[in-house]
């Protein structure tokens, strides 16, 4: 994990050579509303685990992160969770939810053109904290149609079916998110205690 903070570090830095002065509360600020569709419903599911893998680094573990790290051609990130044996017979939607930085306090960096990918990994696998670019889940089905671009402001349906679980058991799902083009970094919320949502997210309905 240290060479995965050593790399979102240099990538956050200022190049100049300014001096560093303490930071001083100028003003403060109401959030603004979320974006269409970007509150959570009222029965969700979070990450349970997300793991970055590198391209670049394909033998190397990371482990779990609250900041999953996504970069152009190296860095994608693998987020597990798990639909509980009560979600049987009902709808899920996989989601990613975007605010901008007026609409939560949850830290994010991204820059570049927008374009991403997903893919889905086989239903009842996922990472672990061992898990490493060569060493991958087996695949699964993806979404048939996500969205290419994801950006500021936004709220994107992944992609939606029956939960696929049957009680008594849970079922875990998981699904890698990568770019040719942008690097993305941001504080996974766990619901809405920094503002509106970010982050990857299941609706139960």
């Amino acid at each position: 994990m240290k060479v995965t903070l050593s790399l979102l570090a240099t990538l956050l830095s200022c190049t100049s050579a300014s001096p560093v002065y303490p930071l001083t509360v100028v003003s403060s600020r109401q959030l603004e509303s979320c974006p269409v569709n970007g509150n959570l419903p009222p029965t969700y599911l979070s990450p349970t685990l997300m793991v970055p893998v590198s391209k670049n680094l394909p033998d190397v573990a990371f482990g779990g992160t609250r900041n999953p790290l996504i970069t152009p051609n190296d860095f994608c990130t693998i987020f597990n969770l798990v639909v509980p044996p009560s979600a049987t017979g009902d709808t899920c939607t996989l989601e990613f939810l975007f605010p901008n930085n007026l609409q939560t306090h949850s830290p994010y960096a991204y820059f570049g053109g927008g374009h991403f990918t997903f893919m889905g990994y086989a239903f009842g696998t996922g990472a672990t904290d061992q898990t490493t670019y060569n060493n991958q889940p087996p695949p699964g089905p993806s979404p048939p149609e996500p969205p290419a671009v994801l950006s500021p402001g936004n709220a994107y349906t992944i992609n939606v079916g029956g939960c696929a679980v049957e009680a008594p058991n849970s079922l875990e799902v998981s699904g890698m998110l990568c770019s040719t083009d942008t690097t993305f970094s941001f504080y996974q919320t766990q619901g809405d205690e920094l503002g509106c949502p970010i982050g990857f997210f299941v609706g139960i309905s």
